[in-house]
Protein backbone atom coordinates (compact mmCIF):
# COMPACT_ATOMS: atom_id res chain seq x y z
CA UNK A 1 0.00 0.00 0.00
CA UNK A 2 1.22 3.52 -0.72
CA UNK A 3 1.31 5.56 2.20
CA UNK A 4 -0.71 9.00 1.58
CA UNK A 5 1.80 10.78 3.66
CA UNK A 6 4.26 9.37 0.79
CA UNK A 7 2.33 10.58 -1.77
CA UNK A 8 2.41 13.81 0.03
CA UNK A 9 5.40 14.27 -0.30
CA UNK A 10 6.12 12.93 -3.47
CA UNK A 11 3.31 15.56 -4.76
CA UNK A 12 5.11 18.26 -3.99
CA UNK A 13 7.15 18.91 -7.44
CA UNK A 14 3.39 18.55 -8.95
CA UNK A 15 1.62 20.93 -6.72
CA UNK A 16 4.27 23.47 -7.74
CA UNK A 17 3.80 23.41 -11.27
CA UNK A 18 -0.08 23.98 -10.55
CA UNK A 19 0.37 26.51 -8.22
CA UNK A 20 2.15 28.32 -10.90
CA UNK A 21 -1.40 28.78 -12.48
CA UNK A 22 -3.00 29.26 -9.07
CA UNK A 23 -4.24 26.05 -8.83
CA UNK A 24 -3.69 22.93 -6.54
CA UNK A 25 -3.73 19.02 -6.53
CA UNK A 26 -4.28 17.43 -3.39
CA UNK A 27 -3.87 13.30 -2.59
CA UNK A 28 -7.80 12.21 -2.49
CA UNK A 29 -6.68 8.16 -1.91
CA UNK A 30 -3.86 5.86 -2.68
CA UNK A 31 -3.81 2.08 -3.65
CA UNK A 32 -1.06 -0.45 -3.58
CA UNK A 33 0.23 0.75 -6.79
CA UNK A 34 -1.44 4.02 -7.53
CA UNK A 35 -2.39 7.16 -6.14
CA UNK A 36 -6.07 9.46 -6.98
CA UNK A 37 -5.36 12.93 -7.13
CA UNK A 38 -8.21 15.66 -7.06
CA UNK A 39 -7.44 18.97 -8.68
CA UNK A 40 -8.31 22.22 -7.16
CA UNK A 41 -9.19 25.19 -9.45
CA UNK A 42 -11.43 27.62 -7.54
CA UNK A 43 -8.60 29.58 -6.99
CA UNK A 44 -7.02 29.24 -10.50
CA UNK A 45 -6.58 32.95 -11.96
CA UNK A 46 -6.66 31.04 -15.19
CA UNK A 47 -7.95 27.58 -14.94
CA UNK A 48 -7.79 26.84 -18.97
CA UNK A 49 -3.97 27.31 -18.16
CA UNK A 50 -3.66 24.00 -15.54
CA UNK A 51 -2.48 21.08 -18.20
CA UNK A 52 -4.80 18.83 -19.30
CA UNK A 53 -6.06 15.96 -17.12
CA UNK A 54 -4.92 13.34 -19.75
CA UNK A 55 -1.09 14.98 -19.41
CA UNK A 56 -1.03 16.35 -15.50
CA UNK A 57 -1.42 12.55 -15.08
CA UNK A 58 1.40 11.29 -17.18
CA UNK A 59 3.74 14.28 -15.55
CA UNK A 60 2.54 13.37 -11.86
CA UNK A 61 3.38 9.77 -12.51
CA UNK A 62 6.86 10.90 -14.09
CA UNK A 63 7.35 13.06 -10.90
CA UNK A 64 6.09 10.92 -8.18
CA UNK A 65 7.78 7.27 -9.24
CA UNK A 66 11.19 8.21 -8.35
CA UNK A 67 9.80 8.60 -4.43
CA UNK A 68 7.23 5.88 -5.02
CA UNK A 69 9.03 2.49 -7.37
CA UNK A 70 5.62 0.90 -6.57
CA UNK A 71 3.62 3.77 -8.39
CA UNK A 72 2.41 2.99 -11.30
CA UNK A 73 -1.18 5.05 -12.24
CA UNK A 74 -2.24 8.11 -11.51
CA UNK A 75 -5.47 9.42 -11.79
CA UNK A 76 -6.85 13.26 -11.47
CA UNK A 77 -10.10 13.86 -10.65
CA UNK A 78 -10.62 16.96 -12.99
CA UNK A 79 -13.82 19.74 -12.36
CA UNK A 80 -13.24 20.91 -15.41
CA UNK A 81 -14.37 17.53 -17.21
Amino acid sequence: MIDSTEAEAALAGVRALVAADGGDILVASTTADSVSLTLVLETAECAECVMPRQFLETVALDMMQPTLPALRAVVIDDPRE
